[in-house]
């Protein structure tokens, strides 16, 4: 049961920035497989779907902020616009979690993985972490 496949996640020009998407697609794949159990009635799978949730805003936030570091190492002149992502991101999957402790509402999580994250995913990938990635990477090859 997979949602994301590799090859539908882009890949930038920084490899840590391909590690830690890599790594969020395996977690939604994992939450997703964890959805359909609990659907199906698998109360034990239905029980991992709150940890791994706060794992993905840990490990949403810790690579944010790497990206963040990165971006104001070299100067990245749009900063704010992604870093204004970055937090709007974190605040969504803020109350994701709280809806889910309210009212393990699977079908909704499960829309939320199939009509926004997954997309938000990729799209920001595609755009955001593109053109952040290109001009890091550039900033790098200038100072070495």
């Amino acid at each position: 049961m997979t949602l994301l496949k590799p090859e539908q996640i882009p890949t930038v020009g920084l490899d840590f920035m391909n590690h830690d998407h890599a790594a969020a697609a395996e977690q939604i794949n994992t939450l997703y497989r964890l959805l359909r159990q609990a659907r199906a009635g698998d109360k034990a799978s239905e029980q991992q779907i709150e940890p791994l949730l706060t794992d993905m805003y840990a490990h949403s936030q810790s690579h944010f902020a790497r990206e963040e570091a990165e971006m104001l190492r070299a100067g990245f002149p749009a900063y704010s616009c992604h870093k204004d992502e970055h937090e709007r991101v974190l605040e969504e999957l803020t109350q994701v979690l709280l809806q889910w402790q309210k009212d393990q509402h699977i079908e909704r999580l499960e829309d939320y993985l199939n009509t926004t994250l997954c997309d938000w995913l990729i799209n920001h990938i595609s755009t955001m972490d593109t053109v952040t990635a290109m001009f890091v990477g550039r900033y790098n090859h200038s100072v070495a």
